[in-house]
């Protein structure tokens, strides 16, 4: 009982957690409840009217005192037996044929909440996953996350749909213990403890559920892990020859899987004929019970007793349906408490952004104390002051680790400052709006990430109305005219996966292009050329020679060589500024910057 109680406080509360994110029409919920308990009812009723209708066919004295013989009675009086039989009949067929029509209106209307459910849950969890934290996104894998917006999603759907079928079943149920009410208290009653000693009796298999419902969440995740980062790292498998390590693992992981989902089904097939045996065990015990401690003394009639059977044997399967759905469901939640966990994650950012519109750097931007600690406990940065003039190159070097990238995320927006400020033209950057502060501000990161897509898409990627003029001017500018050239679909061909099609040249050309084409206030080159080889690092520092003229631009400097002209160099050393100046000033200081050229000059 105390499981049993359990089991129905944690259905409501993850059903009072999921309400949020459920939204699918309230009234046609509330549309299909009335239909499905309508379907009830006149299934009800047509039980209902059987009890009159045996007493009719019995006939004797048991059949007079009956309230809807009399009301039958009183509304065609003067008729014969059989005329109230073949009327009871028709009131039964009636009955049960509306059940069946509303029924079915019921479980249209069922589909379509579970069609809009389906499309709003992963909506929500796809805004949710896009608009977290991204130290939180840091933490989880790729392939975790699209088996959370993919099979888990669908695990939590089947959860409502069980949750929904199950508050059917049981309000059947409901109605036919109040028509057995009808009949006689006591019966009602031994079938109130019949029905709850089955869920006893079957309490170990819901268990069993429950625990591979929690394993197959982790189990898939794990699938879905593997199998992602196979295909993305498939040059390095082959490479090392690896591919037989992976085959195996992910072997190895598909026939765990397999093993617990066989063993659900296990469980979930021996639940209907155990609750049925159990179930017709009590039954038949309760039917001999009344008969001999009911029926024979004359406390109960006969045509009682067979109402009674009849409505039983329409409770019985109830009974296993409502079994099988709760295993459904406890298979289910350990998929909707993943989902639900994402669902609750907190939105970035925290602090809203500002209303104002962003449209250029007039004087420049200036970082003020800016400080940032990751969620381990690291401190990226400490007290980072300096200024980027507008119009002007500035350079940020220093060692692995010293606080250069987080400070372009900084800049970007992807986290916050924890303490200090970074001013736009003498206003706090947090105060314009994402759209107009994105719109301005560009990145071309080590690693430039391509879409499965033309090259034109790529570049003008985020634009909604790029020109075909801006776009010949901006290959023309990051100098990939022979690269479009060099297809025969020009700017239509699709590079590939992550642009596997080009080399590595040409896919940091290609994100500088992207970034330029939105004409950039602030432009910013996060190691930009560290990962290239001599000839390849060249063609893009000649295409950023022409770009970046005239331009407010940051660089994230891995090779000392290409600041060479910047107009401004900001050291930083684990997370501090320690030295700042231009290029010669710096080298005759010589203090870490000398070092550094000096080290990267060897």
């Amino acid at each position: 009982m105390r499981g049993r109680i359990q089991f129905v406080l944690g259905l409501g509360r993850l059903l009072v957690e999921l309400r949020p994110h459920l939204r699918g029409g309230r009234w046609l919920l509330a549309a299909m409840v009335a239909s499905s308990l309508s379907a009830v009812g006149m299934e009800s009723l047509g039980v209902g009217l059987l009890v009159p209708l045996l007493s009719l066919l019995l006939g004797g004295e048991d059949a007079a005192p009956m309230r809807p013989i009399v009301w039958m009675q009183s509304a065609l009086p003067g008729k014969s037996s059989g005329f109230y039989v073949i009327a009871f009949c028709v009131a039964i067929v009636m009955a049960i044929g509306a059940k069946n029509v509303v029924l079915f209106l019921s479980q249209c209307l069922g589909a379509r909440l579970q069609r809009r459910i389906s499309v709003n849950l992963r909506q929500a969890l796809f805004e949710k996953i896009h608009a977290a934290d991204l130290s939180v996104l840091d933490n989880h894998k790729a392939g975790e996350l699209t088996n959370t917006l993919i099979t888990e999603s669908e695990r939590t759907l089947r959860f409502v749909e069980s949750v929904l079928f199950l508050s059917q079943r049981l309000a059947m149920a409901m109605f036919y213990l109040g028509a057995l009410c009808l009949i006689s208290w006591q019966l009602p009653l031994l079938t109130t403890v019949l029905a709850l000693g089955v869920g006893v009796c079957l309490s170990f298999l819901h268990r069993r559920l429950r625990r591979g419902g929690s394993d197959i969440t982790g189990i898939n995740q794990d699938v879905a892990s593997t199998a992602q980062e196979s295909f993305a790292g498939v040059r390095l498998i082959r490479a090392t020859h690896s591919r037989q390590r992976f085959v195996d693992h992910f072997k190895l992981l598909l026939n765990l899987k397999a093993e617990v989902e066989e063993s659900a089904a296990r469980s979930h097939a021996l639940l209907a004929p155990l609750a049925e045996i159990i179930a017709v065990t009590g039954a038949m015990s309760i039917v001999g019970c009344a008969y001999v401690f009911l029926v024979k003394p004359g406390l109960m009639l006969p045509s009682y007793l067979l109402a009674f059977g009849f409505v039983l044997l329409r409770f019985l399967p109830l009974i296993n349906q409502i079994y099988a759905y709760q295993g459904h469901v406890l298979f289910m939640a350990g998929g909707v408490r993943k989902v639900k966990d994402w669902l609750d994650t907190p939105v970035f950012p925290r602090r809203p952004f500002g209303e104002k519109e962003f449209t250029g750097l007039r004087q420049g931007s200036r970082l003020e104390k800016l400080s940032y600690v990751y969620p381990d406990g690291k401190r990226a940065l400490e007290e980072v002051s300096f200024e980027i003039p507008a119009g002007k190159t500035v350079a940020l070097v220093g060692r692995s680790g010293s606080g250069k990238s987080t400070l372009a995320s900084l800049l970007l927006r992807f986290r916050a400052p924890q303490a200090g400020r970074i001013l736009a033209d003498e206003m706090d950057y947090w105060e314009f709006t994402s759209e107009s502060w994105h719109r301005r501000v560009a990145a071309v990161e080590q690693e430039a990430f391509l879409f499965h897509d033309t090259l034109a898409r790529n570049i003008a990627f985020g634009l909604e109305n790029a020109s075909e003029k801006a776009l010949h001017a901006v290959v023309k500018l990051t100098k990939l005219e022979d690269v479009v050239a060099g297809f025969p679909e020009g700017l239509q061909t699709v590079v590939g996966e992550r642009g596997a099609n080009l080399s590595g040249g040409q896919r940091q050309r290609l994100a500088l292009a992207r970034a330029l084409i939105r004409e950039p206030e602030l432009l910013i080159l996060d190691e930009a050329t560290s990962a290239l080889d001599p000839l390849s690092e060249r063609e893009v520092q000649m295409a950023l020679e022409a770009a970046t003229s005239q331009r407010t631009v940051l660089v994230i400097a891995y090779r000392l060589s290409t600041i060479r002209n910047a107009d401004h160099i900001v050291v930083l050393e684990s997370g501090r500024v320690i030295e700042q100046g231009s290029w010669d000033t710096l080298i005759e200081a010589h203090g870490v910057f000398s070092e550094l050229v000096r080290t990267h000059a060897q």
